[in-house]
């Protein structure tokens, strides 16, 4: 990365209205039926198999490393499998927010994934279920297979499932090092309601485990779901968490890898306890409707001695203390998302809008400089803040894709933001060609503050994508061309989890500003760069159209936008 910016591979995940994608394999192409039932069978007899017999959630905390097999099923995924997943003779949901590696194939059930998952392999349906016995632990295909025949209508039933959670937070961070989440979650199902409930302890490891310190947490969230594609969702939460103040830059994983390895955490973060209720609304596919009232106590968190890989003798950044004080916070926010997925190359568009509202009480403010704002008032203090979040994706040729995003957010009115809600930008993410914060509007602190205290920012970003084709392997060896040779040999194979089939071109540039209340919107200040990916690793080269600014590189294991 530009001047020591390195980040290294992960992966967690947004919530997003979702749509049903159920796919069925056309009879002759790439594979048959009766040949994708043996090697599903296979599939579920490898030793490396995970394989389950029955009903299967891979809750949101929950991890299974490597390929999983499920026999009859039902199988709901909303955490992580690294690896692919087959489902026989059973019905597979996957939540928004889960993540796949690898493939999905069902066989004889129905296949729903909701928009907002990540699956990186391709999603398989066959109709007709497959005819096994299950003998010592070992599957069976019974010959000659089930002739198709009409698929009677399935049984639903209330269901229950308890678990443990035990999982890590948000991401590694300089005030907390690693937090851990330690609880129970319960879960009530039936085919048109889902309610859910999860208590849990926040261990920040990084400090001490007491609350005088921060060192220890909590969240109790309840929610209860009515509706399948589209619904109303009425919940509530209880907490004592530590957020950042701005939710960029780079994506959680990548600021977490970052912090661990070289020491560099780009975001800053106070504490935040209190309880809160909201109401997301769905009534049609893809769009999600969401209003929240929360009363909330906001304070500073002090940096903690977080161990790192590299660099670890040497000081953090300095975490900026807020304007703490009990604030009661409305925000109401709506999201439209017609992607197929985050990696696709099809067309589509996401709109995110947000406003929120902050009642202060008993504010002890920050002291800052007359230039930046004036000081808060004593008595009612009121500020509002909103957010416009506009990207479109339009496919170019086969593999082909341009992107544009244009992004505002700022204060709307009433009294100066807080500390915690002030903005900044700059790199590696989303102006890569400029330093870290250096649109943040602090220059009258000093010039190595790096705290983000502009009133507004206002972003713009283009970038085209498209494969590099070209023969770097012999026919022999060509993934694509083995898969076609040789389906059931390397269906589910290591080349679906470990191999591309061409590297990705990116061509980009970004514009951005920053500015305060009161002032003109001033010039943008304005990048070039190129880069190429290698699966879901990019590696960029952007430059300011500056003369002061260096060429800088950026690593990184996301897309930008």
């Amino acid at each position: 990365m530009a001047k020591g910016w390195l980040v290294a591979v992960a992966s967690l995940l947004v919530a997003t209205p979702f749509a049903l994608r159920s796919q069925v394999a056309p009879q002759g192409q790439v594979l048959s039926q009766a040949v994708a039932e043996r090697s599903a069978v296979a599939f579920f007899n490898r030793p490396s198999t995970t394989r389950v017999v029955g009903a299967l959630t891979v809750d949101r905390e929950a991890r299974y490393n490597g390929d999983v097999a499920v026999l009859e099923g039902p199988v709901v995924v909303e955490g992580a499998i690294e690896g692919t997943l087959v489902a026989l003779n059973a019905d597979v949901e996957i939540r928004s927010g889960a993540r796949i590696r690898g493939d999905v194939i069902v066989f004889g059930g129905r296949l729903v994934d909701e928009v907002g998952s990540d699956v990186r392999g391709s999603l398989r349906r066959y109709s007709r279920s497959v005819n096994v016995r299950l003998t010592d632990d070992r599957l069976e295909l019974l010959e000659p297979a089930r002739p198709e025949r009409r698929v009677r209508p399935r049984r639903y039933y209330t269901r229950s499932y308890a678990s443990v959670v035990l999982s890590p937070g948000e991401t590694y961070n300089r005030v907390e090092g690693l937090p851990i989440k330690l609880g129970a979650k319960f879960e009530w199902r039936s085919p048109t309601v889902l309610t859910e409930l999860k208590g849990y302890g926040i261990f920040r490891t990084a400090r001490k485990f007491d609350s005088d310190s921060n060192g220890v947490g909590y969240g109790v969230d309840a929610s209860v779901r009515v509706g399948r594609t589209a619904g109303v969702t009425i919940g509530g939460r209880f907490y004592d968490v530590v957020v950042p103040t701005q939710r960029w830059p780079l994506e959680l994983n990548e600021v977490g890898w970052a912090t661990l390895l070289w020491h560099r955490d780009y975001r800053d973060y106070f504490v935040q306890r209190g309880v809160s209720g909201f109401v997301t609304i769905e009534p049609v596919r893809r769009l999600r409707l969401t209003g929240e009232l929360a009363r909330v106590e906001e304070s500073s968190i002090e940096d903690s001695d977080a161990w790192t890989l590299f660099r670890n003798s040497d000081p953090w950044r300095p975490n900026p203390a807020v304007d703490a004080g009990d604030y009661t916070l409305i925000s109401a926010a709506a999201e439209f998302d017609s992607r197929p997925s985050r990696r696709s190359v099809r067309s589509g568009v996401l709109l995110r809008f947000r406003w929120e509202r902050g009642l202060g009480e008993g504010v002890e403010q920050q002291q800052l400089p007359a230039s930046i704002r004036d000081p808060l008032p004593t008595d009612s203090y009121t500020f509002d803040k909103g957010l416009a979040d506009i990207r479109v994706y339009q496919r170019v040729g086969r593999d082909g894709q341009l992107r544009l995003r244009g992004m505002w957010s700022g204060t709307l009115a009433g009294d100066p933001l807080p500390i915690q809600r002030r903005l900044s930008l700059g790199g590696p993410d989303p102006l890569n060609g400029y330093g870290f914060g250096v649109l943040g509007c602090d220059e009258a602190l000093g010039e190595t503050a790096n705290v983000g205290l502009c009133d507004h920012v206002l972003l713009f970003q283009a970038e085209y994508r498209g494969t590099l084709s070209f023969d770097w392997v012999d026919d022999a060896f060509d993934h694509r061309a083995v898969r076609r040779s040789q389906p059931e040999q390397v269906l589910w194979g290591w080349h679906d989890g470990f191999w591309f089939d061409e590297p990705v071109i990116v061509l980009m540039s970004n514009a951005g500003t920053g500015w305060l209340k009161g002032e003109d919107v001033g010039s943008l200040s304005f990048d070039l760069g190129a880069g190429i990916e290698f699966g879901s690793v990019g590696l960029y080269l952007a430059k300011a159209l500056k003369d002061d600014e260096p060429l800088r590189v950026t690593l990184r294991i996301e897309r930008r936008f």
